[in-house]
């Protein structure tokens, strides 16, 4: 799983570790690498703290963006973890958001509709916009997708919408 983090915010490293009862385990020594995923360069290492309950915990800020992961090295017993992490800008999220929000029916057309003999849509162009101007006067969209619909007997079988902007 990837763990997406905005740059220049607290990224809190934990580790939960159990015995093989499955009881909290305390008092280990936790030690962690931070690494570069494209080329494996070491960016920090450290030790996890031992927070209590079998919890151990440490903090970093990414400062740059990238793909990175962590990898948690525990005494010879238990087992190694890893995590992948993503740094992106809050511009990045924002885009996410946006795109979101223009799926859920906010500023968004529906163009180059096709259809067949019985009136039936078989396929359509969808655009996402940042505002209703734009919407209505067919500018500046942010993402656009092709629909494609499928038909059994007149009824619908299958919906595609594939994003291709």
């Amino acid at each position: 799983m990837n763990n997406v983090v905005i740059i220049d915010t607290t990224f809190y490293l934990k580790l939960f570790i159990t015995d093989s009862l499955g009881d909290p385990k305390i008092g280990l020594s936790v030690d962690y690498e931070i690494k570069k995923s494209s080329d494996d360069s070491l960016i920090t290492s450290g030790s996890l703290v031992d927070s209590g309950n079998g919890m151990y915990s440490n903090s970093y800020i990414f400062d740059t963006l990238g793909q990175y992961y962590i990898a948690y090295t525990t005494p010879a017993s238990y087992t190694d973890e890893m995590e992948q992490i993503i740094v992106q800008s809050k511009i990045a999220q924002q885009d996410s958001l946006l795109r979101s929000l223009g799926l859920a029916q906010s500023n968004y057309r529906i163009l180059n509709q096709v259809y067949d003999g019985n009136g039936d849509l078989t396929s359509a162009t969808t655009r996402l916009y940042n505002n209703a101007t734009d919407a209505n006067n067919d500018v500046d969209h942010f993402a656009e997708y092709v629909v494609s619909v499928g038909y059994t007997n007149r009824l619908v079988s299958s919906y595609k919408s594939v994003q291709v902007l």
